[in-house]
């Protein structure tokens, strides 16, 4: 091949990607239908959850968002002040609604910045003391902070390895601390976690444990095979609640789970099989009908308004579902993301705004 016949076979070339690069760029950027692969994190709506915005901005450099967010927690008196549990990225927080984050480093070295961190209790009444359900160094335990977060001791660890430390909730008027733990331990302390007694020990592992936000004795009991108990007496005697949901096919494949806050004897679960609520606190259950797809795998993430009990959201896929009229009609917000929602979490004080923890 002669010199020339190269020379014009490279410039036809050429003249090609000038003509066809800049419609191939723009049609990318100006295509806002097309889902962000990555976008994973937390979302934040401010307008009730009709739009969302990623934010995952991290304040340190070279540090990304974490890629899996196991819970989210409000500050109980700061409520732009927001903690994060992961999964192998230890805890994270935000000062300033959610806008960035920042992991917390323990300056004692008690919290491995590699920890999963299952949940977040903070005591409403001393919220410097806050207590954190981690699995790190391949043992389940419960960390202690007396200063916000600043620092941890550990005060619990389970006796095999293996077997984790999935939830933590506190009793401030009592000044009790309870955990639940993969060995089926439900855990209960009275001294802030010098000295443990177990209320109840139970077959199966506890995959979660939510307490009544109005009765520091009643607690609900998940665990890792679709078992639902409840408490009213601090877990010296539990009611079995699992026959009220079997009946419904994949009900007891629970992803979420949720109290209405204003009327706690009303609960909610987000299974593969849809949504249920109870009106008497897990007794008797009855579907949520939400215009889920029948090809769906679900519904993820429930979540009632901590100011109005009507108002109900709940995320199936990368979809948020919203009711004003207890899921009597619902509207559809899809958000700009092709990953699924996993958590949702109501402002406690401004209703407009609202947080999605998105994953794969």
């Amino acid at each position: 091949m002669s010199l020339k016949v190269v020379l014009i076979t490279i410039g036809v070339l050429l003249f090609g990607l000038l003509v066809f690069l800049p419609f191939i760029f723009s049609e990318r950027l100006v295509s806002p239908a097309a889902p962000d692969q990555n976008g994973v994190g937390v979302y934040k709506s401010v307008d009730g959850g009709m739009t969302w915005a990623l934010k995952s901005r991290v304040d340190e450099r070279g540090v990304v968002f974490p890629s899996a967010v196991l819970s989210f927690v409000f500050h109980p008196k700061e409520r732009n002040i927001i903690f994060l549990g992961t999964k192998g990225a230890g805890l994270w927080v935000s000062q300033n609604g959610g806008e960035s984050w920042a992991r917390a480093i323990d300056i004692k070295g008690a919290l491995k910045i590699s920890a999963e961190v299952y949940d977040i209790a903070v005591n409403r009444l001393r919220p410097d003391e806050m207590y954190l359900a981690v699995f790190q160094e391949n043992l389940g335990r419960v960390l202690k902070s007396a200063d916000g977060g600043r620092s941890f001791a550990e005060v619990y660890a389970v006796p095999v390895n293996r077997f984790g430390v999935f939830d933590v909730e506190v009793d401030a008027l009592a000044g009790h601390v309870y955990v639940a733990t993969g060995q089926g331990g439900f855990l209960e302390s009275s001294d802030g976690g010098k000295s443990w007694r177990v209320q109840k020990w139970f077959p199966d592992g506890i995959i979660k444990l939510i307490g009544n936000p109005a009765d520091g004795a009643n607690y609900f009991a998940l665990t890792s095979h679709g078992e639902m108990f409840r408490t009213y007496d601090r877990g010296v005697s539990w009611a079995r609640l699992s026959e009220g949901y079997r009946k419904y096919p994949k009900a007891d494949k629970i992803t979420d789970f949720s109290i209405d806050k204003l009327q706690p004897s009303v609960i909610y679960t987000a299974s593969q099989y849809g949504l249920l609520r109870s009106e008497n606190a897990g007794g008797v259950w009855n579907p949520v009908d939400i215009i889920v797809p029948p090809q769906a795998s679900g519904v993820g993430a429930i979540e009632v308004s901590p100011k109005d009990s009507q108002k109900l959201l709940a995320g199936a896929g990368s979809k948020v579902y919203k009711s004003d009229d207890f899921g009597e009609h619902w509207q559809v917000i899809s958000l700009p993301t092709a990953n699924n929602v996993r958590l949702l979490r109501a402002h406690p004080v401004d209703q407009n705004i609202i947080y999605a923890v998105v994953g794969r």
